[in-house]
């Protein structure tokens, strides 16, 4: 049977590693069905299969765990890569608030103001008071005494 015909010219590192563990899975399998060794000439034979199967998965493992981080160290400079890239775009610009908006946000520094107060003394909440809910009439008013 001629294989040379059905593998690609450009194998690609996992298919050449599935390949090489196919293999060495082959090999492994006729090696382990044989029969035991009863001379010195078989156990050397045996042994030197042995090693071959070995060295087989080894380079397998090698070359995956090499691959695994060169994958890892590309993405890492990758990210490296578009973290020196500056920015040129202006930050947008943040957009007018309305009177909903500026009203709601003071109510909410009052009632703040209003919670610090009251961890207080009381007469800081009488101040508090004053000053957040007097009427802007009031404020205005001269004194005319």
């Amino acid at each position: 049977m001629d294989t040379a015909a059905d593998i690609p010219e450009a194998l690609t590192p996992e298919t050449r590693r599935g390949h090489l563990r196919a293999i060495a899975d082959r090999m492994l399998l006729a090696l382990s069905r044989e029969d035991d060794p009863k001379t010195g000439e078989e156990i050397e034979k045996g042994i030197r299969r042995a090693l071959l199967i070995e060295r087989l998965y080894a380079r397998c493992d090698a070359t995956q765990a090499k691959a695994i981080k060169n994958a890892v160290a590309s993405i890492e400079q990758q990210v490296a890569a578009k973290k020196a890239i500056p920015t040129t775009a202006t930050p947008p610009t943040p957009a007018k608030e309305t009177q909903a908006e500026i009203a709601s946000r003071a109510l909410a520094m009052k009632a703040k103001a209003l919670y610090r107060a009251t961890k207080g003394d009381p007469e800081s909440l009488r101040q508090v008071m004053t000053r957040h809910f007097e009427t802007p009439v009031a404020k205005n008013r001269k004194d005319t005494s």
